[in-house]
């Protein structure tokens, strides 16, 4: 015997207002909240139609102020994962970055100065791959850090 979830006591609509009052969300987070909260397939489908009508929901929007927020500390690979993992299609992620201006060996410079990577200082091989191994972390690439480094001066030959 299945045990179905209570009608929720508020329409889909105003849950999903009071869920963009808190932040902002994608179609698809805002979809799954929903869903969460037992709405009926057609009611939350109703919802995102009306939100989206009138802007309350517009994920090429959204992307745009995420990649603009989080450019400024993260890589471009990272965002553009994150921004996967929250639903946003393709085509919009990649109108989004194209609108974008990242420069990211200067974000990879930024956080080589933070770590204390003084520019035109030899490192030894060990501390070398340390840096690049948090940074490859952090996504970027190989290449990235190795021409924002020789760019401030390393020329590692590792």
């Amino acid at each position: 015997m299945e045990v179905s979830k209570p009608r929720p006591q508020k329409s889909a609509r105003d849950c999903a207002l009071s869920l963009l009052e808190y932040r902002d969300r994608t179609e698809w987070e805002l979809s799954g909240k929903l869903a969460e909260q037992g709405y009926e397939p057609e009611e939350i489908q109703e919802t995102l139609t009306f939100l989206k009508k009138y802007h309350y929901v517009d994920d090429a929007e959204y992307t745009r102020r995420y990649i603009s927020a989080a450019s400024s500390r993260k890589s471009i690979r990272r965002i553009r994962q994150e921004l996967i993992q929250k639903g946003v299609d393709r085509e919009i992620l990649d109108a989004g970055f194209e609108e974008a201006e990242i420069d990211e060996e200067a974000l990879i410079r930024s956080c080589l100065r933070k770590k204390g990577y003084q520019p035109g200082q030899r490192m030894e091989e060990g501390a070398y791959r340390k840096m690049m191994a948090s940074l490859s972390r952090k996504g970027f690439s190989f290449d990235g850090i190795r021409r924002a480094m020789e760019g401030m001066g390393e020329a590692s030959e590792w």
